[in-house]
């Protein structure tokens, strides 16, 4: 019933991120590996790898659930039938964690605790297991290329095998056909929501070194929380570029700037997971006071640490577990959990994204100040965020698109009041006349 695999990383002698799906025994997933290496490496980052095994691993769980082997069954000439389709379709709702959890807690139920058993449905998970249609629509898109994979891969060796192909090309078309219309739209989304700017004000004046309300006792911590989050709200840097940041990307002077480095597969990174760039690489500039918390860090704190003197990052753990190595994203989303558990009112469902999101809004309203036309803000926005594609903007400008709207909106409406108000009382001094 649980499914026996493991997400595990390779960093091969070229500094590349290798993700396989191994089972207890370290052997990798045999048609998994096969289809990363084949269809998926050559064009897609570790990051995306991980999803694509993540959503492999979730289809294992339907296979497992239901008693089913698709690699036999393909090898028998048996395609998945829209019934099957159909079932895989709602199995892609549920949540893989979740799912989990309810299915060790089904086979530890007494079979003879009749209340217990008679509380489960095997065949129906409880509708609350469940992931976004946005979620939901990757892993259908995700299962689909690895059906048709799968089963050209095994079938190929039939007589038939010809005779199979448009069958299979209709099973992978009718199971992408059940991809949700209604899609989510990521600005719906906590995470793509822009706080007020008093609100990451009030972080940050919390997150400030020495403030009475920080909840880090050491002034290391204090220092390297504060100044990851500036990055973000005053260099728009994704949370990701801040984690791999390197020494060599930070510029002090009379003008500092910090440069964001696409360094995907680096051998001089540590990490077996990187944290990396998803941006163009671009250089901005940061105030100078940030500049020299920066360098602060470096030579007082991290300089301090002889594990951090092997590697190149910036920001490394100091605690004793890991001392030294480079901090990680959840490391730091639990920091961020501390400062917010201050205020837990204040700063209800606010992200690292957000902080990002705060900058664009500060940037597009200063443009605004300046009497630059929105058009013309598009490629500045771009580069500040580091977009590929202009379009990729509209995400982090929907809420500052909105205040002009309703801004534009009251001004109409204090004409409309004005123009009614002249116009009544010019029919009043007309009615005094006569």
């Amino acid at each position: 019933m649980m499914v026996d695999l493991q997400m595990e990383y390779a960093v091969l002698e070229a500094g590349e991120r290798y993700p396989m799906l191994v089972d207890s025994g370290g052997m990798p997933d045999f048609y998994a590996s096969l289809f990363i290496s084949v269809d998926m490496r050559p064009k897609s980052q570790a990051s995306t790898l991980e999803k694509v095994l993540s959503t492999l691993k979730h289809l294992r769980r339907w296979e497992a659930f239901h008693g089913r082997n698709l690699v036999d069954e393909f090898h028998e000439g048996r395609l998945l039938e829209q019934q099957d389709l159909y079932s895989l379709r709602d199995h892609c709702k549920l949540d893989s964690e979740a799912f989990d959890n309810w299915v060790a807690q089904t086979q530890r139920v007494n079979a003879g605790d009749l209340v217990n058993v008679a509380s489960f449905n095997r065949h129906q998970p409880p509708s609350i297991l469940s992931v976004s249609s946005n979620h939901c629509a990757i892993r259908i898109a995700y299962i689909s290329q690895y059906l048709k994979f799968l089963a050209e891969t095994v079938m190929r060796i039939r007589t038939d095998y010809v005779a199979l192909r448009p069958q299979i090309d209709r099973m992978v078309e009718n199971f992408r056909n059940l991809t949700p219309r209604g899609r989510n739209n990521k600005r719906n989304s906590g995470a793509y929501r822009t706080p007020p700017r008093s609100v990451l004000e009030t972080y940050l004046s919390i997150a400030k070194p020495g403030s009475i309300d920080n909840p880090f006792k050491k002034p290391g911590r204090q220092l390297r929380h504060y100044i990851m989050m500036r990055l973000q709200f005053e260099a728009g840097l994704r949370s990701g570029e801040v984690l791999g940041l390197w020494l060599e990307d930070i510029e002090y002077g009379t003008e500092s700037n910090v440069h964001v480095v696409r360094r995907h597969h680096d051998r001089n990174d540590p990490r077996i997971r990187q944290a990396v760039a998803k941006t163009e690489p671009r250089t901005l500039p940061i105030a100078n006071d940030l500049a020299k918390l920066i360098h602060q860090y470096v030579i007082e704190v991290r300089s301090q640490i002889p594990e951090a003197q092997h590697h190149p990052l910036i920001f490394v753990s100091h605690a004793s577990n890991g001392r030294g190595k480079p901090i990680s994203a959840k490391a730091i989303m639990q920091e961020m959990g501390l400062v917010i558990s201050t205020r837990p009112d204040t700063f209800a469902g606010l992200t690292r994204h957000q902080l990002r999101h705060g900058f664009t809004l500060e940037l597009k309203e200063h443009l605004d100040s300046l009497g630059i036309a929105n058009e013309a803000q598009h490629p500045i926005v771009q580069y500040a965020l580091g977009h590929a594609n202009p379009d990729s903007q509209e995400a982090y400008t929907h809420i500052h698109n909105q205040k002009r709207a309703r801004k534009m909106l009251r001004e109409i409406n204090r004409r409309r009041h004005s123009n009614a108000q002249k116009n009544s009382s010019s029919k009043t001094d007309s009615g005094n006349d006569a």
